[in-house]
């Protein structure tokens, strides 16, 4: 439910559905804030903060509803800049200019009004698929491994396979109620190997298609760095495990290979001398 009454949609995906409800909940304490007659230099740094949640919660969604197959998602990331961007401005004139306390509220108003309307409108068009993309595979792996997602260099669809038997093991514990110290060992565990593959994949690439490596080793820092940010929220007690892992490692996993490493490796393949 937003500050307006209005509901948003479920998408069935834990990992967005808890992202919207933090977002929502922020933007209401903003607004009381405001209403509360809070002061300009202390609402700068909470509008700077809200901004940073939306732009981490935009990014982690396009990777989700790109894996999940929604065809407009270029369309959807566009929407989430326009939105950045306005937003950006609104928070540069607080800081910048001398505002009444009216004013603030009007702020707080309109990040509210526009974030909302997005959530309504915009995510709407993604919701079924992506609901049916998040199902739990009733008695089988979180990720079932096939051809489809080799690249067709041995030791990578090796440590690729690697990281989904960790994606499955980390999903099953979390399921079966294990403990948390040991969930957030096998995240780190996981972790880890995502560097190593990401190292040994660049090496590669180095090696079979020099003129791709910077793009595809500066694709490599993004990822850690989602991955980074999932794991400092479930160390801090933030974001259950489980959610983490179904609702959006699996699909970061397979945004990875079948969105980046399978098209680049097939143009590396297909510009090999004969």
């Amino acid at each position: 439910m937003t500050t307006d009454g209005h509901t948003v949609p479920r998408t069935g995906n834990g990992f967005i559905d808890a992202a919207h409800s933090s977002l929502m909940d922020h933007v209401d304490a903003i607004r009381r804030a405001c209403a509360d007659g809070a002061s300009r230099d202390s609402m700068v740094p909470r509008f700077s903060r809200f901004a940073d949640e939306m732009r981490t919660h935009f990014d982690h969604e396009e990777v989700i509803i790109r894996a999940a197959g929604f065809t407009r998602w270029e369309e959807h990331a566009s929407h989430h800049a326009m939105l950045d961007q306005q937003f950006g401005r609104l928070i540069d004139y607080v800081r910048d200019c001398d505002v009444t306390s009216d004013f603030l509220c009007t702020v707080a108003g309109t990040l509210d009004a526009a974030l909302c309307g997005h959530e309504i409108r915009h995510d709407g068009d993604y919701t079924a698929l992506v609901r049916a993309a998040s199902l739990a595979p009733e008695g089988q792996s979180l990720i079932a491994w096939d051809s489809a997602f080799e690249v067709g260099v041995g030791p990578l669809d090796a440590q690729h396979r690697q990281l989904a038997e960790l994606m499955n093991e980390l999903d099953m514990m979390s399921r079966q109620g294990a403990p948390t110290g040991e969930l957030l060992d096998l995240l780190g565990l996981l972790h880890d190997h995502v560097h190593a593959h990401f190292a040994m994949e660049e090496g590669v690439l180095r090696r079979v298609a020099p003129s791709r490596f910077v793009a595809h080793r500066n694709h490599h820092r993004l990822l850690e760095g989602q991955f980074a940010r999932i794991r400092q929220q479930v160390e801090s007690g933030r974001l259950d495990p489980g959610v983490a892992v179904r609702g959006f490692l699996r699909f970061w996993l397979m945004d990875h290979v079948l969105g980046s490493d399978r098209p680049t490796f097939a143009e590396a393949a297909d510009a090999a001398p004969r």
